[in-house]
């Protein structure tokens, strides 16, 4: 029972910031707002849509990373190290994260959904902070190298707002599939005397 209250209220503490931004004010309305949209868990079809969109959208990331070429950003040895070494962080937590795709499209189970969740997490994570890189001016030297720089800061960008929304409808997958699990886990056992009982 402990161990089913820390994962849920991780789950929770990870997921407060995609469910704090889902609640907008309508315009025109100030004083009333939407409801905040229902957990709802995902039946199994929609799930492995679910995951086979995720996993291309990480694909085509995968490419797009590779593609860059952070190497030729700047001649300063310090900065182009910490350039490959954030990409090399983020080509890293693509294939993590694609690894435990692979494993929840076999089985889902709360622990894979969690180790899930984590990766995703982490990936944004690491884009976020390969993003900064990249527009920092002080890494960057020459005009060329600058565009070539933000050209690839927001492309890192798009990457990053493309699993927000991904990762936000895996956290309330995710949340409600906690439930459904932990409420499961609280039925009662039935009294297997209480049949002889009633005869």
């Amino acid at each position: 029972m402990f161990r089913r209250s820390i994962i849920l209220a991780f789950a929770l503490l990870i997921a407060l910031p995609a469910l704090a931004n889902t609640t907008q004010l309508t315009p025109g309305h100030p004083a009333t707002a939407p409801a905040q949209p229902v957990l709802r868990l995902m039946n199994e079809r929609e799930f492995s849509a679910f995951l086979a969109r995720l996993d291309e959208d990480l694909v085509r990331s995968e490419l797009q990373l590779k593609k860059m070429d952070v190497k030729s950003l700047t001649p300063d040895l310090q900065a182009m190290q910490d350039l490959e070494r954030s990409h090399e962080q983020c080509l890293q937590s693509l294939d993590n994260t694609r690894e435990e795709i692979r494993k929840l499209a076999q089985k889902q189970t709360l622990k894979l959904d969690l180790f899930l969740l984590i990766d995703l997490n982490e990936l944004a994570r690491n884009l976020d902070a390969l993003d900064e890189v990249l527009v920092n001016p002080a890494a960057v030297n020459g005009t060329t190298r600058a565009v070539k720089s933000l050209g690839y800061a927001k492309q890192v960008l798009n990457m990053d707002v493309t699993l927000t929304n991904q990762t936000s409808t895996f956290q309330h997958h995710f949340i409600a599939f906690t439930g459904v699990v932990d409420a499961s886990m609280e039925q009662p056992e039935q009294d297997p005397a209480q049949p002889d009982s009633q005869k």
